[in-house]
C-alpha cells in the first residue's frame, strides 16, 4: 500500500461556477432501494476473484481524510463534467458514467464520454445516487463541490476522491494522479508550456508597445457583461494561465472598483468604454448552457456604446466558444484557447 496527497495547493480564486455548484437537489427515483443499490455498486458485474490485481490497493490523502483506493481502477464514475470527465477521457481511463453539464452535455471530450450514462446535471446539483450505484463504479471521482454533500452516500458505494476546486493544473493532476497517471499528466504539461512561450514570443513582436485584451462574458445566467479581473484570483479558469504565460494582463484590472480577489466585474452598459482596448474577446454562454446569453449579446452588439469602442470599430471584437474559456479543463481546451489567440492576436 502507497500514500500520496493532493492536499498541498494553492486557495481556489472567488470562482464564477459558486452560484451553479450552491444549489442542491436529490434526484430519486421511484421504485428503487438506495441501500440496496449501494450494495450493488460495491462490486463489479464482471468480478472474477481470481483477478488478484483487484486486492492492490493504495491510500490518497483528500480534503476529506485519506483514502484507501484500487491502485488501478476498472470502472470510474466522474461527478462532473469538468476537470473530472476531461481528464479522465483525455488520460485514456476507465470510466463508466459521468455528470454532465448544463443541457447534459458534455464537451472538449471524445465521442465514447459523450455518450456515457448519465449520473444527472451534477453542475447544477442534480446528483442521481441510483445511477451511481447501478454503474458499478470502483471509484467515484469528482470535484469537492460537487460531491462534498453527498460524500457518505457515495462512499457507501465506492471509494470517492473529492479534489480541492483551486488552480486548474493541480485539479487535472489530482484527478490523473487518482487512477494512477499523475506522472502522465505531469509530462502532458511541458508541450503546453512549450506553446505557451512560443505564443508570448510571438505576442512580443506583434505587439512591442504592449497589448491591452479584455476578455469578457456575456450570459443570461447573470443577466449582465462580465469583464475578467487579475489573473491571480482566475487561476480557476485555464486561459487565465495561459494569459498569464503569454505576458498578458486583462484590461479589467483598470475597471475603477474592481475587487483583484473576484474573478469578475459586472460592467452596466452605460460602463462599456471601461472595457475596450486594443482587442475585446467575448464568449457567450457558460456550463455547456451556450445559448444562455443569446438575449443579452444581441443587446450588448446594437448597443451604440458597444458600437463606439475603438476595438468594435478597428473589427478586432471576437467571439469565441465558451466550451474551451469557461469550461475548459484539459490540454484539449487549453490548447484550443491558444489556438483562439494566435488566430486573433497574430
Amino acid at each position: 500500500m502507497t500514500s500520496s496527497s493532493i492536499l498541498d495547493r494553492p486557495a481556489a480564486g472567488d470562482g464564477v461556477l459558486t452560484d451553479d455548484l450552491s444549489r442542491r437537489h436529490f434526484g430519486a427515483a421511484a421504485g428503487l432501494s438506495i441501500a440496496a443499490l449501494f450494495g450493488a455498486g460495491c462490486s463489479s458485474p464482471n468480478d472474477d476473484s481470481g483477478d488478484n490485481t483487484q486486492n492492490f490497493t493504495r491510500t490518497i490523502e483528500t480534503p476529506m481524510g485519506p483514502v484507501e483506493i484500487p491502485a488501478t481502477p476498472k470502472r470510474v464514475v466522474s461527478l462532473d463534467a469538468y476537470v473530472g470527465l476531461q481528464t479522465l477521457d483525455e488520460l485514456g481511463a476507465p470510466v463508466v458514467a459521468t455528470g454532465t453539464l448544463g443541457g447534459g452535455l458534455r464537451t472538449l471530450v471524445s465521442i465514447a464520454s459523450q455518450e456515457l450514462p448519465s449520473i444527472g446535471v451534477t453542475a447544477l446539483g442534480d446528483m442521481q445516487l441510483e445511477a451511481i450505484a447501478l454503474a458499478a463504479p470502483d471509484l467515484i471521482v469528482g470535484r469537492q463541490p460537487i460531491g462534498e454533500e453527498y460524500y457518505s452516500e457515495l462512499t457507501s458505494i465506492a471509494p470517492t476522491v473529492l479534489i480541492p476546486f483551486g488552480y486548474w493544473r493541480d485539479q487535472y493532476i489530482d484527478v490523473a494522479d487518482s487512477v494512477g497517471l499523475g506522472l502522465q499528466a505531469t509530462q502532458n504539461f511541458t508541450g503546453l508550456d512549450d506553446r505557451i512561450a512560443a505564443l508570448r514570443s510571438d505576442i512580443e513582436q506583434t505587439w512591442p508597445n504592449g497589448l491591452r485584451l479584455s476578455v469578457v462574458r456575456v450570459s443570461d445566467t447573470s443577466g449582465d457583461v462580465r469583464s475578467y479581473n487579475t489573473l491571480t484570483a482566475s487561476t480557476t479558469f485555464l486561459y487565465a494561465d495561459i494569459l498569464s504565460g503569454a505576458g498578458i494582463t486583462p484590461t479589467a484590472n483598470t475597471v475603477p472598483g474592481a475587487d483583484p480577489s473576484k474573478v469578475n466585474t459586472a460592467v452596466s452598459a452605460e460602463n462599456l468604454p471601461l472595457i475596450d482596448g486594443d482587442v475585446i474577446i467575448y464568449y457567450v454562454g457558460a456550463g455547456g448552457q451556450a445559448d444562455a446569453g443569446t438575449a443579452v449579446e444581441q443587446a450588448l452588439v446594437s448597443s451604440p456604446l458597444w458600437s463606439s469602442l475603438s476595438a468594435v470599430q478597428a473589427n478586432q471584437a471576437y467571439k469565441v466558444d465558451s466550451a474551451p474559456w469557461f469550461d475548459g479543463y484539459n490540454l484539449t481546451g487549453a490548447n484550443a484557447v491558444i489556438d483562439d489567440l494566435r488566430r486573433i492576436l497574430l
